[in-house]
């Protein structure tokens, strides 16, 4: 383990793993791409971790072709042997199950005839590289057949309302860190080495295959390398982003339209100028507008009336519109506003009617939409009753971008040689839930020659055969590799000849899949890798005064240290966003990809334990002090985090009520004390300056206590109190000369919960629903604000410290036997009934409640005690016939001790005595402890008291 250093130390006990991954990187640093660096455009097949780490002359061109072993898939075809298979990270190639609704025929045909021309920087082999021009577009011919029969593609109009909202999102939420910046038309702004080639995506998806891409890229790409990043609407906007460009006519168009530019306050008049396009639509589709903002559209149709009557338009648009039907107005909703709807009457015979529907938009959102009610028609869409003709009959659809006509003879042929050539060994693909077999063999990694097959840029076997005059079978792909990628492959495969005798070394590990995923387009980890110049603009923030740790992803260094294991295979299975000011996000990789990080980074990164200090006071009362210090009275930690999804007065910092889910103990105590330490040039303040508290009158001034008790706190998670000043529209509640009664939804005491706030500022809910006392607290009463605001909504929580749960269900009930387990029925199913509560003159109330033929009479009395108060409970009860079999459960938890003069320590919570004419008993009971009281009526009457001490 790891002395209890800064994380940038490199310190360690397992001194030896550690120097040995730094051994064995140090030429990777050196051959790290510089700021200084030109863009260099590329077309050989780019993997970003060996253009940025392994093409310097002094790379260490082993772990640069075990890089690329993986990345280029080798291993699909050539096994790697035992040990060696540990050492390459494969990425899987696409699965295609279904790629014929995914991607167009069109693009597929021209990929597999040239990948690399149509992909410049593509892993993708030219599997028909050594084969003549015509027997080359009859294989293509097949197999694109073959994949075209899995599925059709859905076709969709780019709508330019999206566009920019797409453009912001690639280059805010972490797109940019792989793929690089792109311009406004979605075109590469700079060609850099270690950006991974998006290609022209326009040829190849559809708006709504790029959609169903983005929603779920694991789906496809199993590996993880494109990794999932977009939720909800933010894969619409980022595929309208992307492929703009892509040309559209729609299937059954029902409206033409002319679209124009300009800035109006007001519907021009269109007839005076220009349109900047036109077309037809198939309904009042905005997506024809090249712009989102300062454009008019003009839609014109024929409205089908089946029914003479007087009918009612109602027309909504963002900015203005207007309606016309056979040259009259209508509705006239026209100026700049918000979403507005106007409506107005039309007397309508059967038959068609011409319509012009208008629309401008000076800026922000775009919408128009137009609906219809009369005759025999309730309100709805005027859409299924327009018509391109007067005719009122469908015009024939016209051909879209991606025409192809199904030769079944060719899939068939294509299937065979899906099998045959190559394909299946990388790609999965499955008919009928079963996957096709591959049918090519090739040699296991260790027995390859270094010198030849897919490492040449001519192939051997076609070179040959055209010298002798004959065609050469397509034996070896071609990867269309650079000198220094196939000098590194080659040195990769001669050192598999020996297969490595031991796993790699967990350094090894964490390097190798930083290297993969290209984390280190995003993080640094021991001084290597982090966020590119060029690409340093994009990390953003929405709270600039936090500076880069608020706009740059964390640093790794010392991550396993930091990070729970739990936490870790969340953001590695799931991604997060727990950092609100930071545009860039985790993404998620899926744990089956990284998730051996975690042992790695635990074995690299561990460090020594800090040991714990001993309280005297009760959990309770510990984390009450520790509410305090996180408070705006104590070292105000709420004012820069969220708490329970409260907002912070200044910066919005992680929600604490995380903190204990995402961080190690040992990590956090060392981090409170010496932020600096950890992370230099944070804004986490150092509130120990010198490891020395400034509260002295909190756990006795005792820095290892405070930050303890603050992680037992904010280990209560989303369940931990509020602290003061976190909520800063609160109505508190406040007892002063007399007991304040709430009656509301209290969580932990049901929705006919009766708080009680008392003077002595101790406080208590009874469920009236269950008939028990159900929280005791300290402090602070109640906080009204969430009942008293808007619709009252929702469970209100007590908003003082040291709350004590009291058992669920009645708290007396009766049992035929001793070892009878305690009831768990709701209280009206066994007979209880809740009658009233009677007041004192100071509202101190009496809860009076009845089990059959029993009255009983339930009294909390606060006690001002020092320096805490406490509670006596007291319990009378009244019976004509006395029942032997009744008993009180007084607590349950799973350590119930007694002490002396009659106290019983609870959970090590809190104390209880019970006076009785029966003591009590404590017994095992569904695998926890309760304290049961016998109730013994003496004339018809029996009193039980009870009193509680935290």
């Amino acid at each position: 383990m790891k002395e209890a250093v800064p994380l940038q130390s490199t310190r360690c006990r397992n001194w030896l793993g550690l120097l040995l991954a730094l051994s064995s990187w140090s030429t990777a640093v050196a051959a790290e791409l510089t700021e200084e660096d030109p863009p260099a455009p590329s077309t050989h097949a780019i993997v970003a971790g060996f253009e940025r780490f392994f093409t310097g002359s002094a790379a260490d061109t082993v772990h640069g072709g075990r890089l690329l072993l993986g990345e280029l898939n080798c291993t699909s075809c050539h096994a790697a042997e035992g040990l060696s298979e540990a050492f390459v990270l494969r990425k899987q190639a696409p699965i295609l199950d279904g790629v014929g609704a995914r991607v167009k025929r069109t693009w597929l045909r021209r990929f597999l005839s040239d990948p690399h021309s149509v992909k410049p920087g593509t892993t993708m082999p030219d599997l028909f590289a050594g084969v003549t021009e015509p027997e080359k577009e009859r294989q293509v011919e097949s197999l694109v057949h073959f994949l075209a029969s899995t599925g059709t593609v859905s076709q969709a109009r780019p709508d330019q309302r999206f566009v920019p909202n797409g453009q912001k999102l690639y280059h805010q939420v972490g797109c940019v860190a792989c793929h690089g910046p792109l311009d406004e038309s979605a075109q590469p702004a700079v060609t850099r080495a270690t950006s991974v080639p998006l290609g022209d995506l326009a040829s190849k998806y559809t708006i709504p295959s790029l959609i169903a891409f983005l929603q779920d890229p694991l789906k496809v790409r199993p590996s993880g390398r494109m990794p999932g990043l977009l939720s909800g609407d933010e894969t619409r906007d980022v595929a309208h982003y992307l492929v703009q460009a892509t040309t559209f006519e729609p299937q059954n168009p029902t409206l033409a339209y002319t679209y124009y530019e300009g800035t109006w306050d007001r519907l021009p008049d269109f007839d005076k100028l220009t349109p900047i396009a036109s077309g037809q639509a198939a309904g009042f589709e905005l997506g024809v507008a090249q712009r989102a903002n300062d454009m008019a559209v003009r839609f014109e149709g024929f409205l089908r009336i089946e029914r003479e009557g007087v009918y009612t338009f109602h027309l909504t648009s963002d900015d203005g519109s207007r309606l016309t039907i056979r040259d009259g107005l209508v509705v006239d909703n026209d100026g700049i506003h918000s979403p507005t709807t106007k409506s107005g009457p039309m007397r309508l015979n059967r038959g068609n009617h011409k319509l012009v529907a208008s629309v401008f938009n000076r800026g922000g959102g775009v919408e128009l939409q137009v609906e219809i009610e009369g005759p025999g028609l309730e309100r709805q869409s005027i859409e299924p009753m327009l018509f391109l003709s007067p005719g009122a009959v469908p015009v024939k659809p016209l051909p879209n971008d991606d025409p192809f006509v199904l030769d079944r003879a060719l899939v068939e042929k294509g299937r065979e040689l899906f099998a045959r050539v190559g394909c299946a060994n990388c790609h999965t693909l499955r008919l009928g839930n079963k996957p096709i077999e591959p049918r090519l063999v090739a040699g296991p990694l260790g027995k390859l020659k270094p010198d030849g097959g897919c490492l040449g840029t001519l192939h051997t076997q076609a070179r040959r055969a055209s010298e002798g005059g004959r065609q050469a079978p397509p034996v070896f792909p071609q990867y269309n590799l650079s000198p220094k990628q196939q000098t590194s492959l080659a040195a990769a495969i001669r050192a598999f000849t020996t297969p490595p005798a031991d796993p790699p070394a967990p350094a090894q590990v964490i390097a190798d899949t930083l290297t993969a995923f290209n984390c280190y387009a995003c993080h640094e980890r021991d001084k290597l890798g982090g966020v590119e110049q060029e690409r340093d603009k994009f990390f953003t923030t929405t709270q600039p005064e936090m500076g880069d740790e608020g706009r740059l992803p964390p640093l790794l260094t010392g991550a396993g240290a930091k990070l729970t294991a739990a936490w870790m295979r969340h953001i590695f299975a799931s991604g997060s966003k727990d950092r609100p000011y930071m545009h860039t996000r985790m993404p998620k990789f899926g744990e089956a990809n990284i998730g051996r990080l975690v042992a790695a980074l635990e074995s690299v990164d561990a460090i020594e334990p800090v040991p714990r200090p001993t309280f005297m006071a009760s959990t309770g009362r510990v984390k009450a002090d520790a509410r305090f210090l996180v408070g705006g009275q104590g070292l105000s930690c709420i004012k820069c985090h969220i708490f329970a999804g409260h907002q912070a007065e200044g910066v919005q910092g992680i929600d604490m009520t995380i903190l204990a889910q995402r961080l190690r103990r040992d990590w956090f105590q060392r981090y409170l004390i010496d932020p600096q330490a950890y992370r230099p040039g944070t804004r986490m303040p150092t509130a120990w300056p010198q490891g020395k508290a400034v509260l002295r009158d909190v756990l006795d001034g005792d820095t290892a206590k405070q930050v303890e008790a603050i992680w037992l706190y904010l280990s209560d998670g989303g369940k931990a109190a509020v602290p003061q000043g976190v909520v800063r529209d609160a109505i508190p509640l406040k007892p002063q000369r007399e007991a304040i009664i709430y009656r509301n939804f209290i969580e932990g005491a049901g929705t006919r919960a009766i708080a009680v706030g008392y003077p002595e500022n101790v406080h208590v809910a009874f469920d009236a629903g269950d008939l028990r006392l159900a929280l005791l607290w300290q402090g602070d009463f109640l906080d009204a604000a969430r009942h008293w605001h808007g619709r009252g909504e929702g469970f209100e929580r007590p908003q003082g410290d040291n709350v004590i749960s009291l058992p669920s269900g009645p708290s007396i009930a009766t049992l035929a036997k001793s070892d009878e387990p305690w009831p768990t029925k709701p209280a009206k199913e066994l007979g209880y009934k809740f009658l009233a509560y009677r007041l004192t003159p100071d509202e101190r109330p009496t809860f009076l409640y009845s089990l059959g033929a029993v009255q009983i009479e339930d009294s909390p009395h606060p006690l001002a005690s020092n320096p805490h108060p406490s509670l006596r409970r007291t319990l009378k009860l009244a019976a004509s016939q006395p029942i032997d079999t009744l008993w009180f459960r007084a607590a349950v938890a799973e350590q119930i001790e007694r002490l002396d003069d009659d106290w019983h320590q609870i959970g090590g919570e809190w104390k209880t005595r019970i006076s009785s004419a029966s003591p009590p008993r404590v017994r095992d009971s569904a695998g926890k402890k309760e304290l049961l009281v016998p109730v013994q009526f003496a004339g018809g009457r029996a009193e039980i008291v009870q009193e509680f001490v935290w």
